[in-house]
């Protein structure tokens, strides 16, 4: 292992802890869990199963169902079936998901800049671009 693989270990460790701190914070603000958090914003792009959501999160879909049960309970996501399959429900937000999960994407938005200055003035796209490699 060259001295590059163990820097990239290191960055990615560090961003890893500093997005989870992050997650954190914010979703003390809106009285969600760090996880709650996630799902939330893995809902922008996609409408996953339980087992998709569980590699997503990297848990157990056990763990999944109870994050998706507390949230449907507060009304931000609903289950529906797999359009194709339907033995598959996917998880979707409901109206009341997306507003919230907007006013919580504007808050990490701000903690970054306001944690990260130099990142963002910087180049923000190319660690967008960066990210979005890994499946962000």
């Amino acid at each position: 292992m060259g001295d590059g693989t163990s820097d990239l270990t290191t960055a990615v460790m560090t961003v890893h802890r500093e997005a989870a701190a992050l997650y954190a914070e914010v979703a003390r603000r809106f009285e969600l869990t760090s996880q709650q958090t996630q799902l939330l914003c893995l809902l922008d792009r996609r409408h996953p199963s339980f087992g998709e959501l569980a590699t997503l999160l990297g848990c157990d879909k056990t763990n999944v169902t109870g994050v998706v049960d507390r949230l449907q309970r507060r009304g931000l996501l609903a289950r529906e079936p797999d359009a194709h399959d339907r033995r598959i429900i996917r998880i979707v937000p409901t109206p009341e998901g997306v507003a919230l999960r907007a006013r919580v994407r504007a808050a990490l938005t701000e903690r970054i800049a306001d944690r990260f200055p130099a990142l963002v003035a910087a180049d923000p796209d190319r660690f967008a671009a960066l990210a979005a490699l890994l499946g962000g």
